[in-house]
């Protein structure tokens, strides 16, 4: 498929038939993220993202027409509807640009002052796989994992993405093994060999082949993976409790 065409049908909504009946309201907290080809982590957190208003602005000119001032209402739960509630309070994200030139949906043109330039665009994941239908027509299960993220290039194949697999409870100062996964655009996973690990700002290390390192934790911490030329991972978070949850650092 044409970048270009991806681009745009990550970025609007394709109807489909019995996407109706998908669209019943359900209260699911799904995790978003936000990230750019810099490597910015822009917005990582968990929302409860059910029927949202969104609105439209006519400063959205990034795929040409003529949008307007107005507003949307996105019923159920949907990867818009959750970017929307992931960016409120988050003042740099705000606001949320969005075309309705167009009659067969919302196109995403900026996520407050970061928007596309020449030939950057929206990309939507979701669970690791590449989204094949706009982000107000992706409907979402809850623990769904959700990216947004601002590619440099819809004519080069996007990056692989991170993902951070630790316990959410340790005991305290225990040895803990963490795995990092790098997903290609079909969810397919594989072990992110050489991947950096941070706790907070400071690097523990890097993953073995198998995509795993081993960290002692002292206190409740924050996690990340980053490698080269990849999308980096979500921010794990471990809290020191009276047991610990190995099987989430063996999943995948």
């Amino acid at each position: 498929m044409n970048r270009f065409i991806a681009a745009l049908v990550a970025a609007f909504v394709l109807v489909a038939a019995g996407q109706a009946e998908a669209s019943t309201d359900r209260k699911a907290p799904v995790e978003v993220r936000v990230v750019n080809w810099k490597g910015e982590i822009l917005v990582d957190r968990p929302v409860v993202a059910q029927t949202t208003s969104v609105p439209t602005s006519s400063k959205a000119l990034c795929f040409g027409g003529t949008p307007s001032d107005g507003s949307k209402i996105l019923a159920g739960t949907t990867a818009l509807g959750a970017l929307q509630r992931a960016t409120v309070g988050v003042a740099e994200l705000r606001p949320l640009l969005l075309t309705n030139a167009f009659d067969f949906g919302l196109g995403v043109c900026a996520v407050g002052r970061y928007a596309p330039e020449g030939e950057e665009w929206w990309a939507l994941k979701v669970n690791g796989s590449l989204a094949t239908t706009g982000g107000d027509s992706t409907f979402l299960e809850a623990g769904d994992r959700v990216l947004w993220y601002l590619d440099q290039s819809y004519s080069a194949p996007l990056p692989d993405e991170l993902r951070l697999i630790a316990p959410a409870t340790v005991r305290r100062a225990s040895l803990t093994t963490v795995r990092v996964l790098a997903y290609d655009g079909e969810g397919k996973a594989r072990p992110a060999s050489g991947a950096k690990v941070f706790v907070g700002p400071v690097l523990a290390g890097v993953t073995d082949s198998s995509g795993r390192i081993t960290v002692r934790v002292t206190s409740t911490v924050r996690l990340v993976a980053r490698s080269a030329g990849l999308i980096p991972s979500n921010r794990s978070v471990i809290e020191l409790g009276n047991q610990t949850r190995q099987q989430a650092a063996r999943q995948g």
